[in-house]
């Protein structure tokens, strides 16, 4: 059901691996569940936090908005997410920030 959810928030494959942007998500967010034994409650705040920010990015790239309105979104979608987690879960998040910006852009 949430990748069908995302499937219609995400819409193709666009991802230099050709997944498409829901299943980027829903890999994003079981691997947070995995690695910082996340709570259900914190995982739904994180799913809103993912379901937002993607939103707000193309709704950024159809206006035409420029770089400093998406970088504006990033910094929200990380401290959305940093604001869910304990401060245990968020020194484990910042030391692995890389891997899991990777799982969302499909790298």
């Amino acid at each position: 059901m949430i990748l069908s959810i995302f499937s219609k928030l995400f819409g193709g494959s666009k991802g230099s691996d050709n997944r498409s942007g829901a299943l980027r998500a829903e890999e994003f967010i079981d691997t947070l569940k995995a690695e910082l034994n996340l709570s259900s409650d914190q995982e739904t705040k994180i799913k809103a936090a993912v379901q937002e920010f993607f939103q707000e990015k193309k709704s950024i790239k159809h206006s035409g908005s420029g770089k400093n309105d998406m970088q504006e979104n990033k910094q929200d979608f990380k401290q959305d997410i940093i604001n869910a987690l304990t401060p245990e879960q968020q020194r484990k998040f910042m030391a692995n920030i890389q891997v899991y910006k990777q799982l969302l852009k499909g790298k």
